[in-house]
Protein backbone atom coordinates (compact mmCIF):
# COMPACT_ATOMS: atom_id res chain seq x y z
CA UNK A 1 0.00 0.00 0.00
CA UNK A 2 1.39 3.25 -0.76
CA UNK A 3 1.60 5.72 1.69
CA UNK A 4 -0.01 9.42 1.44
CA UNK A 5 2.48 12.33 0.43
CA UNK A 6 4.05 14.69 2.42
CA UNK A 7 0.91 17.35 0.58
CA UNK A 8 -1.57 15.11 1.45
CA UNK A 9 0.03 14.72 5.22
CA UNK A 10 -0.13 18.33 5.57
CA UNK A 11 -3.90 18.37 4.68
CA UNK A 12 -4.78 15.98 6.94
CA UNK A 13 -2.37 17.93 10.27
CA UNK A 14 -5.36 20.12 9.12
CA UNK A 15 -8.54 18.63 8.78
CA UNK A 16 -8.35 15.62 10.67
CA UNK A 17 -10.19 15.99 13.76
CA UNK A 18 -8.64 15.50 17.03
CA UNK A 19 -9.21 11.87 18.64
CA UNK A 20 -9.95 12.03 22.06
CA UNK A 21 -8.78 9.03 24.50
CA UNK A 22 -5.76 6.76 23.84
CA UNK A 23 -5.11 8.13 20.63
CA UNK A 24 -4.75 11.75 21.93
CA UNK A 25 -1.15 11.89 23.04
CA UNK A 26 0.21 14.34 26.03
CA UNK A 27 3.72 15.52 26.94
CA UNK A 28 4.08 17.65 29.78
CA UNK A 29 6.84 20.43 29.22
CA UNK A 30 8.64 22.81 31.81
CA UNK A 31 5.82 25.31 31.50
CA UNK A 32 2.91 22.82 31.24
CA UNK A 33 1.15 19.89 29.45
CA UNK A 34 0.07 19.71 25.60
CA UNK A 35 -2.06 17.58 24.21
CA UNK A 36 -1.08 16.33 20.42
CA UNK A 37 -2.60 14.55 17.99
CA UNK A 38 -2.35 11.04 16.53
CA UNK A 39 -1.39 9.88 12.98
CA UNK A 40 -2.93 6.01 12.44
CA UNK A 41 -1.43 6.46 8.99
CA UNK A 42 1.63 7.11 9.66
CA UNK A 43 1.52 5.82 13.12
CA UNK A 44 2.87 8.81 14.38
CA UNK A 45 2.09 11.01 17.14
CA UNK A 46 2.68 14.97 16.51
CA UNK A 47 2.93 17.72 18.58
CA UNK A 48 2.25 21.13 16.65
CA UNK A 49 2.45 25.02 17.05
CA UNK A 50 3.91 25.11 20.58
CA UNK A 51 5.80 28.17 21.68
CA UNK A 52 9.34 28.19 22.67
CA UNK A 53 9.48 31.71 23.48
CA UNK A 54 7.70 34.98 24.52
CA UNK A 55 5.80 36.63 21.26
CA UNK A 56 8.19 38.69 20.40
CA UNK A 57 5.53 42.04 19.87
CA UNK A 58 5.01 45.59 20.66
CA UNK A 59 8.76 46.55 23.00
CA UNK A 60 9.91 43.10 21.65
CA UNK A 61 9.59 43.43 18.47
CA UNK A 62 13.47 42.84 16.59
CA UNK A 63 14.77 42.05 20.03
CA UNK A 64 16.71 39.08 21.11
CA UNK A 65 14.14 36.05 21.60
CA UNK A 66 13.02 36.02 25.17
CA UNK A 67 12.68 32.39 27.26
CA UNK A 68 8.73 31.65 28.42
CA UNK A 69 8.16 33.07 31.76
CA UNK A 70 5.35 31.74 32.80
CA UNK A 71 3.35 27.85 33.42
CA UNK A 72 -0.12 26.66 32.96
CA UNK A 73 -2.05 24.23 34.97
CA UNK A 74 -4.55 23.35 31.79
CA UNK A 75 -3.96 21.08 29.02
CA UNK A 76 -3.17 23.14 25.60
CA UNK A 77 -3.77 22.22 22.21
CA UNK A 78 -0.82 21.24 20.26
CA UNK A 79 -2.64 19.79 17.29
CA UNK A 80 -2.42 22.14 14.13
CA UNK A 81 0.52 24.11 13.08
CA UNK A 82 0.82 27.61 14.68
CA UNK A 83 1.43 31.11 12.50
CA UNK A 84 4.40 31.07 10.34
CA UNK A 85 6.81 34.31 10.45
CA UNK A 86 5.90 37.46 8.57
CA UNK A 87 7.48 37.34 4.95
CA UNK A 88 6.26 38.52 1.96
CA UNK A 89 4.89 36.69 -1.76
CA UNK A 90 4.06 33.43 0.50
CA UNK A 91 0.57 32.20 1.45
CA UNK A 92 1.33 30.72 5.13
CA UNK A 93 -0.85 32.03 7.68
CA UNK A 94 1.46 34.56 9.45
CA UNK A 95 1.88 36.84 12.53
CA UNK A 96 4.06 38.47 14.41
CA UNK A 97 3.38 35.78 17.15
CA UNK A 98 5.25 32.70 14.89
CA UNK A 99 7.88 31.54 17.60
CA UNK A 100 6.67 27.76 17.93
CA UNK A 101 7.58 24.23 16.79
CA UNK A 102 6.63 21.03 16.10
CA UNK A 103 7.62 17.88 17.56
CA UNK A 104 6.92 14.33 15.31
CA UNK A 105 7.74 10.99 17.16
CA UNK A 106 6.99 7.01 16.45
CA UNK A 107 3.21 6.70 18.28
CA UNK A 108 3.40 5.75 21.75
CA UNK A 109 6.85 6.88 22.87
CA UNK A 110 7.30 6.54 26.13
CA UNK A 111 9.39 9.65 27.66
CA UNK A 112 11.77 7.17 29.22
CA UNK A 113 12.24 5.79 26.00
CA UNK A 114 15.62 8.56 25.44
CA UNK A 115 14.99 8.38 21.00
CA UNK A 116 17.88 10.25 18.87
CA UNK A 117 16.42 13.85 17.64
CA UNK A 118 16.73 15.45 14.24
CA UNK A 119 16.25 18.98 14.15
CA UNK A 120 14.78 20.92 10.92
CA UNK A 121 16.21 24.80 10.13
CA UNK A 122 14.35 25.69 6.79
CA UNK A 123 16.10 27.55 3.97
CA UNK A 124 14.58 30.92 1.98
CA UNK A 125 17.44 32.94 2.01
CA UNK A 126 16.72 34.98 5.59
CA UNK A 127 13.59 36.53 3.98
CA UNK A 128 11.09 33.53 3.37
CA UNK A 129 10.25 29.79 4.91
CA UNK A 130 7.79 28.33 7.47
CA UNK A 131 7.69 25.01 9.13
CA UNK A 132 4.40 24.38 8.01
CA UNK A 133 5.67 24.26 4.46
CA UNK A 134 4.14 20.83 3.19
CA UNK A 135 7.82 19.95 1.33
CA UNK A 136 8.92 20.49 5.05
CA UNK A 137 7.05 17.95 6.12
CA UNK A 138 8.60 15.44 8.42
CA UNK A 139 7.02 12.35 8.51
CA UNK A 140 8.44 10.57 6.16
CA UNK A 141 11.94 10.71 7.67
CA UNK A 142 10.35 9.54 10.49
CA UNK A 143 8.52 6.31 8.95
CA UNK A 144 12.43 5.93 7.58
CA UNK A 145 13.31 5.92 11.12
CA UNK A 146 10.80 3.33 11.89
CA UNK A 147 10.80 1.45 9.65
CA UNK A 148 14.74 0.67 9.85
CA UNK A 149 14.32 -0.27 13.36
CA UNK A 150 15.94 2.92 14.43
CA UNK A 151 13.38 5.24 15.47
CA UNK A 152 14.11 8.92 15.88
CA UNK A 153 12.24 11.80 16.93
CA UNK A 154 12.13 14.94 14.64
CA UNK A 155 11.64 18.64 15.40
CA UNK A 156 10.95 21.92 13.43
CA UNK A 157 10.44 25.66 13.95
CA UNK A 158 9.60 28.64 12.90
CA UNK A 159 12.29 31.92 13.13
CA UNK A 160 11.98 35.21 12.04
CA UNK A 161 12.90 36.32 8.73
CA UNK A 162 13.80 39.49 6.41
CA UNK A 163 13.06 42.91 8.80
CA UNK A 164 11.97 41.30 11.41
CA UNK A 165 15.05 38.97 12.38
CA UNK A 166 17.71 40.44 10.65
CA UNK A 167 16.76 44.32 10.66
CA UNK A 168 20.34 46.16 10.05
CA UNK A 169 20.37 49.32 12.15
CA UNK A 170 23.16 50.92 14.09
CA UNK A 171 20.02 51.17 17.11
CA UNK A 172 19.76 47.67 16.60
CA UNK A 173 23.43 46.78 16.94
CA UNK A 174 23.97 49.37 20.10
CA UNK A 175 21.12 47.85 21.86
CA UNK A 176 22.61 44.07 21.59
CA UNK A 177 19.50 42.94 19.56
CA UNK A 178 21.32 42.01 16.23
CA UNK A 179 20.55 38.78 14.30
CA UNK A 180 17.35 37.72 16.24
CA UNK A 181 16.80 35.31 13.90
CA UNK A 182 19.71 33.19 14.42
CA UNK A 183 18.75 33.79 18.38
CA UNK A 184 15.36 32.22 17.46
CA UNK A 185 17.01 29.68 16.18
CA UNK A 186 19.23 28.99 19.20
CA UNK A 187 16.47 29.51 21.97
CA UNK A 188 14.27 26.76 20.09
CA UNK A 189 17.67 24.55 20.48
CA UNK A 190 18.16 25.57 23.84
CA UNK A 191 13.93 24.74 24.69
CA UNK A 192 14.44 21.38 23.10
CA UNK A 193 17.30 20.60 25.42
CA UNK A 194 15.04 21.39 28.11
CA UNK A 195 11.49 19.78 27.25
CA UNK A 196 12.51 16.97 24.36
CA UNK A 197 12.92 14.37 27.15
CA UNK A 198 9.31 14.72 28.16
CA UNK A 199 8.04 13.86 24.02
CA UNK A 200 10.93 11.01 24.48
CA UNK A 201 14.16 12.49 22.87
CA UNK A 202 17.21 12.49 24.50
CA UNK A 203 18.96 15.63 24.50
CA UNK A 204 22.06 14.34 24.53
CA UNK A 205 21.52 12.86 20.72
CA UNK A 206 20.62 16.44 18.76
CA UNK A 207 21.95 16.55 15.12
CA UNK A 208 20.93 19.81 13.31
CA UNK A 209 19.73 20.00 9.84
CA UNK A 210 18.99 22.64 7.13
CA UNK A 211 19.08 23.64 3.55
CA UNK A 212 20.22 26.64 1.66
CA UNK A 213 19.73 29.28 4.54
CA UNK A 214 19.45 26.84 6.81
CA UNK A 215 22.57 25.01 6.69
CA UNK A 216 23.86 28.94 6.28
CA UNK A 217 22.35 29.43 9.79
CA UNK A 218 23.99 26.11 10.99
CA UNK A 219 27.30 26.98 10.31
CA UNK A 220 26.61 30.72 11.64
CA UNK A 221 26.10 28.95 14.40
CA UNK A 222 29.00 26.75 14.81
CA UNK A 223 31.27 29.55 14.40
CA UNK A 224 28.89 31.71 16.98
CA UNK A 225 30.76 32.79 20.52
CA UNK A 226 34.07 32.08 18.74
CA UNK A 227 33.29 28.84 18.67
CA UNK A 228 31.58 27.87 21.89
CA UNK A 229 29.90 24.35 22.59
CA UNK A 230 26.88 24.60 24.00
CA UNK A 231 26.00 21.47 23.55
CA UNK A 232 22.86 22.03 21.89
CA UNK A 233 23.78 19.43 19.11
CA UNK A 234 25.97 17.19 18.49
CA UNK A 235 26.22 16.75 15.08
CA UNK A 236 25.27 18.49 11.87
CA UNK A 237 23.82 17.74 8.20
CA UNK A 238 24.36 20.75 5.92
CA UNK A 239 22.60 20.73 2.43
CA UNK A 240 23.59 23.37 -0.06
CA UNK A 241 24.61 26.04 2.47
CA UNK A 242 28.09 27.12 4.93
CA UNK A 243 29.80 29.93 6.01
CA UNK A 244 30.66 31.28 3.13
CA UNK A 245 28.93 32.68 0.06
CA UNK A 246 25.77 34.97 1.99
CA UNK A 247 26.75 38.64 2.23
CA UNK A 248 27.81 39.53 6.04
CA UNK A 249 27.14 43.23 7.21
CA UNK A 250 29.61 44.93 9.34
CA UNK A 251 27.52 48.09 10.25
CA UNK A 252 30.73 50.23 11.89
CA UNK A 253 30.86 51.22 8.27
CA UNK A 254 27.40 52.79 8.38
CA UNK A 255 26.02 55.79 10.41
CA UNK A 256 22.63 55.10 9.18
CA UNK A 257 22.44 52.54 6.53
CA UNK A 258 19.87 53.45 3.15
CA UNK A 259 17.55 50.32 3.51
CA UNK A 260 16.99 51.36 7.20
CA UNK A 261 16.15 55.34 6.29
CA UNK A 262 13.68 53.93 3.62
CA UNK A 263 12.05 51.43 5.90
CA UNK A 264 11.69 54.56 8.10
CA UNK A 265 10.76 57.30 5.67
CA UNK A 266 7.82 54.40 4.28
CA UNK A 267 5.96 53.86 7.75
CA UNK A 268 6.67 57.58 8.86
CA UNK A 269 9.13 56.95 11.73
CA UNK A 270 11.93 58.92 10.17
CA UNK A 271 11.78 62.12 11.88
CA UNK A 272 10.69 60.56 15.38
CA UNK A 273 13.41 61.31 17.63
CA UNK A 274 13.98 57.85 18.16
CA UNK A 275 13.01 55.93 15.11
CA UNK A 276 13.99 52.52 16.64
CA UNK A 277 10.71 52.81 19.15
CA UNK A 278 8.95 54.67 16.48
CA UNK A 279 8.89 51.10 14.82
CA UNK A 280 8.35 49.22 17.76
CA UNK A 281 5.02 51.19 18.46
CA UNK A 282 3.91 50.91 14.92
CA UNK A 283 0.85 47.73 14.40
CA UNK A 284 1.66 44.55 12.88
CA UNK A 285 -0.04 46.03 9.30
CA UNK A 286 1.31 49.33 9.15
CA UNK A 287 5.02 47.51 9.53
CA UNK A 288 4.16 45.03 6.93
CA UNK A 289 2.47 47.38 4.82
CA UNK A 290 6.03 48.91 4.34
CA UNK A 291 6.92 46.18 2.50
CA UNK A 292 10.89 46.43 2.01
CA UNK A 293 12.58 44.98 -1.16
CA UNK A 294 15.93 44.63 0.77
CA UNK A 295 17.31 41.10 1.76
CA UNK A 296 18.62 41.39 5.12
CA UNK A 297 21.37 39.06 5.93
CA UNK A 298 22.90 38.57 9.44
CA UNK A 299 25.49 41.12 10.40
CA UNK A 300 29.17 40.91 12.54
CA UNK A 301 27.36 41.95 16.27
CA UNK A 302 30.67 41.70 18.13
CA UNK A 303 28.37 38.77 20.87
CA UNK A 304 26.88 36.05 18.17
CA UNK A 305 29.16 36.67 15.60
CA UNK A 306 32.28 38.18 16.42
CA UNK A 307 34.01 38.34 12.82
CA UNK A 308 33.64 37.39 9.19
CA UNK A 309 33.53 33.55 9.50
CA UNK A 310 36.67 34.03 6.95
CA UNK A 311 38.36 35.51 9.87
CA UNK A 312 36.95 33.03 12.28
CA UNK A 313 38.34 29.92 9.91
CA UNK A 314 41.46 31.34 9.90
CA UNK A 315 41.76 31.60 13.55
CA UNK A 316 40.08 28.28 13.91
CA UNK A 317 37.26 29.77 16.12
CA UNK A 318 34.45 27.25 15.47
CA UNK A 319 32.44 23.95 17.24
CA UNK A 320 33.39 20.88 15.86
CA UNK A 321 30.86 18.82 15.65
CA UNK A 322 30.48 15.79 13.09
CA UNK A 323 29.27 17.03 9.71
CA UNK A 324 26.97 15.58 7.01
CA UNK A 325 27.75 18.38 4.16
CA UNK A 326 26.99 18.75 0.39
CA UNK A 327 25.76 20.83 -2.54
CA UNK A 328 24.20 20.02 -5.88
CA UNK A 329 25.89 19.31 -9.51
CA UNK A 330 24.87 22.81 -10.53
CA UNK A 331 24.23 24.86 -8.27
CA UNK A 332 25.41 28.12 -10.53
CA UNK A 333 22.42 27.72 -12.69
CA UNK A 334 20.26 29.28 -9.69
CA UNK A 335 23.41 31.46 -9.21
CA UNK A 336 25.14 33.20 -12.42
CA UNK A 337 25.16 36.40 -14.24
CA UNK A 338 22.17 37.63 -15.54
CA UNK A 339 22.35 37.41 -19.28
CA UNK A 340 26.14 37.74 -20.43
CA UNK A 341 26.77 38.00 -23.99
CA UNK A 342 30.39 38.94 -23.63
CA UNK A 343 33.50 38.31 -21.49
CA UNK A 344 33.23 42.14 -20.41
CA UNK A 345 29.31 41.44 -19.47
CA UNK A 346 30.55 39.09 -17.01
CA UNK A 347 33.05 41.53 -15.26
CA UNK A 348 30.71 44.19 -15.27
CA UNK A 349 28.51 41.67 -13.84
CA UNK A 350 30.48 40.87 -11.18
CA UNK A 351 32.12 44.23 -9.85
CA UNK A 352 27.71 44.36 -8.22
CA UNK A 353 26.89 41.26 -7.67
CA UNK A 354 25.13 40.07 -5.03
CA UNK A 355 26.26 43.09 -3.57
CA UNK A 356 29.83 41.31 -3.25
CA UNK A 357 32.80 43.66 -3.25
CA UNK A 358 34.54 41.29 -5.72
CA UNK A 359 37.77 43.88 -6.64
CA UNK A 360 38.58 44.20 -10.32
CA UNK A 361 41.76 42.17 -10.04
CA UNK A 362 39.76 39.03 -8.49
CA UNK A 363 37.69 39.06 -11.36
CA UNK A 364 40.30 38.95 -13.96
CA UNK A 365 41.76 36.14 -12.03
CA UNK A 366 38.39 33.99 -11.78
CA UNK A 367 38.07 34.61 -15.83
CA UNK A 368 41.54 33.32 -15.64
CA UNK A 369 40.39 30.34 -13.71
CA UNK A 370 37.69 29.44 -15.20
CA UNK A 371 37.80 29.80 -18.85
CA UNK A 372 35.22 30.23 -21.58
CA UNK A 373 34.83 26.10 -21.73
CA UNK A 374 30.87 25.50 -21.89
CA UNK A 375 31.60 21.69 -22.32
CA UNK A 376 32.49 21.71 -18.72
CA UNK A 377 30.11 24.02 -17.75
CA UNK A 378 26.52 23.88 -15.49
CA UNK A 379 24.70 22.47 -16.45
CA UNK A 380 27.26 19.67 -16.30
CA UNK A 381 25.19 16.58 -17.77
CA UNK A 382 25.01 18.76 -21.04
CA UNK A 383 28.69 17.72 -22.74
CA UNK A 384 28.10 18.80 -26.00
CA UNK A 385 28.81 22.52 -25.37
CA UNK A 386 25.49 23.78 -26.23
CA UNK A 387 25.35 27.35 -25.36
CA UNK A 388 21.67 28.83 -24.79
CA UNK A 389 21.60 32.68 -26.04
CA UNK A 390 18.44 33.08 -24.24
CA UNK A 391 20.53 33.05 -20.96
CA UNK A 392 23.14 35.18 -22.51
CA UNK A 393 26.55 33.33 -24.76
CA UNK A 394 28.45 33.56 -21.47
CA UNK A 395 25.84 32.48 -18.85
CA UNK A 396 27.05 28.70 -18.33
CA UNK A 397 30.85 30.31 -17.62
CA UNK A 398 28.92 32.41 -15.18
CA UNK A 399 27.31 29.61 -13.80
CA UNK A 400 30.53 27.91 -13.02
CA UNK A 401 32.01 30.90 -11.00
CA UNK A 402 28.60 31.65 -9.56
CA UNK A 403 27.45 28.31 -8.47
CA UNK A 404 31.44 27.80 -6.48
CA UNK A 405 31.31 31.14 -5.11
CA UNK A 406 27.93 30.59 -3.32
CA UNK A 407 28.07 27.30 -2.48
CA UNK A 408 30.68 24.86 -3.28
CA UNK A 409 33.30 26.45 -2.38
CA UNK A 410 32.23 26.91 0.96
CA UNK A 411 31.38 23.08 1.67
CA UNK A 412 34.88 22.35 0.57
CA UNK A 413 36.34 24.77 2.65
CA UNK A 414 33.96 23.30 5.25
CA UNK A 415 35.23 19.92 4.61
CA UNK A 416 38.95 20.77 4.92
CA UNK A 417 38.80 22.70 7.97
CA UNK A 418 36.99 20.11 9.63
CA UNK A 419 39.06 16.86 7.97
CA UNK A 420 42.06 18.66 8.89
CA UNK A 421 41.01 18.83 13.00
CA UNK A 422 40.27 15.11 12.76
CA UNK A 423 36.27 15.25 12.79
CA UNK A 424 34.27 13.23 10.64
CA UNK A 425 32.90 14.83 7.46
CA UNK A 426 31.16 13.41 5.36
CA UNK A 427 30.81 14.86 1.89
CA UNK A 428 28.07 14.48 -1.06
CA UNK A 429 27.13 15.81 -4.72
CA UNK A 430 23.65 15.46 -5.38
CA UNK A 431 23.57 14.58 -9.14
CA UNK A 432 20.12 13.21 -9.79
CA UNK A 433 18.28 15.29 -12.31
CA UNK A 434 14.19 15.95 -11.82
CA UNK A 435 12.26 14.84 -14.71
CA UNK A 436 10.22 17.52 -14.92
CA UNK A 437 12.92 20.17 -15.20
CA UNK A 438 13.96 21.65 -18.39
CA UNK A 439 17.53 21.08 -19.49
CA UNK A 440 18.74 24.15 -18.55
CA UNK A 441 18.20 23.60 -14.78
CA UNK A 442 20.27 21.07 -14.75
CA UNK A 443 20.23 19.32 -11.16
CA UNK A 444 20.01 22.76 -9.15
CA UNK A 445 20.05 24.66 -6.08
CA UNK A 446 17.00 22.71 -3.89
CA UNK A 447 16.44 20.14 -6.36
CA UNK A 448 17.58 17.59 -3.46
CA UNK A 449 15.03 18.43 -0.94
CA UNK A 450 12.30 16.19 -2.19
CA UNK A 451 14.90 13.60 -1.93
CA UNK A 452 15.86 14.14 1.58
CA UNK A 453 12.45 14.69 2.81
CA UNK A 454 11.06 11.57 1.07
CA UNK A 455 8.73 13.55 -0.75
CA UNK A 456 9.01 12.17 -4.63
CA UNK A 457 4.82 12.24 -4.92
CA UNK A 458 4.34 15.10 -3.30
CA UNK A 459 6.61 17.43 -5.16
CA UNK A 460 7.40 15.81 -8.71
CA UNK A 461 4.53 13.67 -9.00
CA UNK A 462 4.05 10.28 -10.91
CA UNK A 463 7.27 10.18 -12.60
CA UNK A 464 8.71 8.16 -15.58
CA UNK A 465 11.67 7.35 -13.39
CA UNK A 466 10.00 7.12 -10.19
CA UNK A 467 11.48 3.61 -9.02
CA UNK A 468 14.51 5.19 -9.17
CA UNK A 469 13.87 7.98 -7.77
CA UNK A 470 11.91 6.62 -4.91
CA UNK A 471 14.95 3.86 -4.36
CA UNK A 472 17.17 6.83 -4.14
CA UNK A 473 15.38 8.74 -1.62
CA UNK A 474 14.76 5.67 0.45
CA UNK A 475 18.34 5.61 0.59
CA UNK A 476 19.55 9.29 1.47
CA UNK A 477 16.83 9.07 4.40
CA UNK A 478 18.62 5.79 5.53
CA UNK A 479 21.78 7.95 5.43
CA UNK A 480 20.49 10.42 7.15
CA UNK A 481 18.68 8.25 10.18
CA UNK A 482 22.10 6.31 11.01
CA UNK A 483 24.01 9.59 11.17
CA UNK A 484 21.01 10.29 13.69
CA UNK A 485 21.92 8.03 15.42
CA UNK A 486 25.32 6.98 15.30
CA UNK A 487 27.10 10.39 13.43
CA UNK A 488 28.03 8.24 10.46
CA UNK A 489 26.00 7.58 7.56
CA UNK A 490 27.21 3.67 7.28
CA UNK A 491 25.80 0.50 8.62
CA UNK A 492 28.38 0.13 11.50
CA UNK A 493 28.22 -3.72 11.43
CA UNK A 494 28.64 -4.09 7.59
CA UNK A 495 32.33 -3.82 6.47
CA UNK A 496 32.78 -1.54 3.13
CA UNK A 497 33.62 -4.36 1.09
CA UNK A 498 30.33 -5.27 1.60
CA UNK A 499 27.23 -3.15 -0.32
CA UNK A 500 23.37 -3.66 0.06
CA UNK A 501 20.93 -2.86 -2.85
CA UNK A 502 18.80 -0.64 -0.40
CA UNK A 503 21.96 0.98 0.13
CA UNK A 504 24.46 3.44 -0.72
CA UNK A 505 27.83 2.57 -1.28
CA UNK A 506 30.26 2.67 1.48
CA UNK A 507 30.50 6.72 2.30
CA UNK A 508 34.39 7.40 3.37
CA UNK A 509 35.31 9.91 5.74
CA UNK A 510 36.24 12.86 4.10
CA UNK A 511 40.12 13.01 3.88
CA UNK A 512 42.43 15.54 2.55
CA UNK A 513 44.77 13.52 1.04
CA UNK A 514 42.44 12.01 -0.48
CA UNK A 515 38.84 13.53 -0.52
CA UNK A 516 36.13 12.17 -1.23
CA UNK A 517 32.24 12.71 -1.75
CA UNK A 518 29.38 9.97 -2.01
CA UNK A 519 27.38 11.34 -5.68
CA UNK A 520 24.05 10.53 -4.77
CA UNK A 521 22.07 9.75 -8.48
CA UNK A 522 19.18 7.79 -9.17
CA UNK A 523 20.92 5.69 -11.98
CA UNK A 524 23.47 4.30 -9.53
CA UNK A 525 25.40 6.80 -6.65
CA UNK A 526 29.04 5.97 -6.88
CA UNK A 527 32.47 7.80 -5.05
CA UNK A 528 34.13 10.42 -6.59
CA UNK A 529 37.40 12.68 -5.51
CA UNK A 530 36.45 16.04 -4.61
CA UNK A 531 38.85 17.64 -6.49
CA UNK A 532 36.96 19.01 -9.86
CA UNK A 533 37.79 23.25 -10.76
CA UNK A 534 40.51 22.33 -7.91
CA UNK A 535 42.39 25.90 -8.79
CA UNK A 536 39.39 28.02 -8.62
CA UNK A 537 37.79 26.59 -5.43
CA UNK A 538 41.16 27.08 -3.50
CA UNK A 539 41.46 30.91 -5.20
CA UNK A 540 37.47 31.85 -4.18
CA UNK A 541 38.59 30.06 -1.10
CA UNK A 542 41.59 31.96 -0.35
CA UNK A 543 40.96 34.64 2.99
CA UNK A 544 41.76 37.49 0.76
CA UNK A 545 38.64 36.41 -1.68
CA UNK A 546 36.26 35.54 0.94
CA UNK A 547 36.85 38.57 2.52
CA UNK A 548 35.29 40.45 -0.55
CA UNK A 549 32.21 37.92 -0.48
CA UNK A 550 31.73 38.74 2.98
CA UNK A 551 32.37 42.67 3.13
Amino acid sequence: MMKPSLVATAALLSSLPIIEGVLSPSAKTLNGTYKGRHLPEWDQDVFLGMPYAQPPVKSLRFRWPQSLNDTFDDVRDASSYGYSCMQYKSRFNMSEDCLNLNVIRPAGVAGSRSLPVLVWIYGGGFYAGSAADPQYNLSSIVKVSQEMGQPMIAVSFNYRLNMYGFLQAPQILAEGSSNAGLLDQRLALRWIQENIAAFGGNPQKVVVWGESAGAQSIAYHLFSYDGRDDELYRGAIMESGGPTGAQVQNLAYYTVPVPVENLTRAVGCWSAKDNLSCLRDLDEHQLYSAAPSQVWNPIIDGEFLTGYPSQLIRQQKSNRVPLLIGTNSDEGTSFSISGPDTEQDLFTGFMTWRSYSLSPPTILKLLELYPDDPCHEPPFYISNCTVFPTKGLKWRRGAAIGGDMVMVSGRRKMCELYAHAGIPVFSYRFDSRLWNKDAVSGVQHFDNVAFSFQNITGLLGPSPQYDADLMLARAIGMAYVRFVHNLNPNTLHLPPAITDTSMLPYWPRYNQSTPMNMVLNASGSFIEEDTFRKDGIAFLNTFEVARELLA
